[in-house]
């Protein structure tokens, strides 16, 4: 919902919803998008808004629905924003000696140490994922891309990265995909997610390690109850 300030007075305008595929149901998500802001800003206000804040899976579903819909005005918006700033996502990377934790956030309130992390992962939370390193980072391939460990845990699921990512890849790239990620840490390095084509469609860019002041990131809220269906 926006809210317009007048003289003595507001005005609210509701939202757009917007309904399309993710894995095996149908995802809700609203419009307009919240942005330009920092991550914290951005994904407060989702949460703010009863929302829930969209993972790196979600987040490809809504951009591949956004370029199979290129003469839709909403859609195009969230094209434009892929290209022009940033689509922030809700899934946070804990940057490692050894590995990288990934984790959904959805609501904010996930812890972010290793310990409980590691704990959540081993009572069986598919929200966590550990990724050892020896991935492959920078430039590479469509099929590179893919298989590649750390985008898998991103999106959680192998058969999702052949499908949706593999298509908006291919849809956005000119050049080869490319993954930001970090090395070896000697301590615990959190860090946030957000996609990108790379300077105006240059190519796909999934950035591990997006940091928390940038201030023209943008993402869309999810409906909760959507959620529970599409996974």
């Amino acid at each position: 919902m926006i809210t317009k300030e007048l003289n003595g007075g507001r005005i609210r305008i509701a939202r757009t919803e917007m309904d399309y595929k993710h894995g095996n149901g149908i995802l809700t998500s609203a419009y307009p998008l919240e942005g330009p802001g920092t991550h914290q800003k951005v994904m407060g206000a989702i949460t703010k808004g009863k929302l829930l804040r969209p993972t790196t899976a979600q987040t490809f579903s809504l951009i591949d629905f956004a370029l199979s819909n290129p003469d839709n005005k909403q859609c195009k918006d969230i094209v434009s924003r892929v290209k022009n700033q940033w689509l922030l996502t809700t899934t946070e990377n804990l940057w490692g000696k050894e590995d990288v934790i990934l984790y959904d956030n959805i609501d904010g309130t996930m812890p972010t140490d290793r310990a409980s992390l590691i704990k959540r992962m081993k009572d069986g939370d598919k929200a966590v994922r550990l990724v050892k390193y020896g991935f492959k980072t920078g430039n590479q391939s469509v099929s590179d891309l893919v298989a590649n460990s750390y985008i898998i845990g991103q999106v959680t699921d192998k058969d999702f990265a052949e499908d949706v990512v593999a298509r908006v890849a291919e849809k956005i790239s000119r050049k080869a995909p490319y993954v930001g990620a970090l090395d070896s840490q000697n301590r615990d390095l959190k860090k946030y997610t957000a996609v990108d084509s790379d300077w105006l469609g240059v190519r796909l860019y999934v950035h591990g390690y997006y940091h928390a002041d940038v201030g023209y990131g943008f993402a869309s809220g999810v409906l909760p109850k959507s959620a529970e269906g599409a996974s």
